[in-house]
């Protein structure tokens, strides 16, 4: 029974302290925000409508533009009514969509789309 407690002893503080390590060496790159280059231009046609398409694939460009763009704010995006009606967009979780070299959320990507003056570009 001693020779258990002594390796419970040193085994237990041993994998503790490397889960620890092991878990605060992630923090820097699987829980941080990618931040957003001011210059990257949202599309509507090549970001947001294929998007769209994966829930409304049946809607035209037009009418996926006047649905989105008739609930997005382009003074506050954050409060877009688009954002909390559609809960496949805000659910944990949420897509990810490449533009050029950055991974952004969908709900990020509509509010950016939104700050842009929500063009159909």
């Amino acid at each position: 029974m001693d020779r258990k407690k002594r390796i419970l002893r040193v085994l237990l503080p041993s994998l503790l302290m490397a889960g620890i390590f092991i878990m605060s060496s992630c923090e820097q790159y699987s829980w941080a925000k990618e931040e957003v280059p001011e210059d990257l231009v949202v599309s509507f046609s090549q970001n947001i409508y294929p998007f769209c398409q994966g829930c409304h694939g049946s809607w035209s460009a037009e009418r996926a533009y006047t649905k989105l763009s008739g609930n997005v704010d382009t003074i506050t995006p954050a409060s877009s009514r688009v954002l909390s009606i559609h809960s496949s967009i805000t659910s944990f979780g949420a897509q990810m969509i490449q533009i050029d070299t950055v991974l952004i959320s969908a709900p990020d990507l509509i509010k950016l789309w939104a700050s842009q003056g929500a063009e159909n570009n």
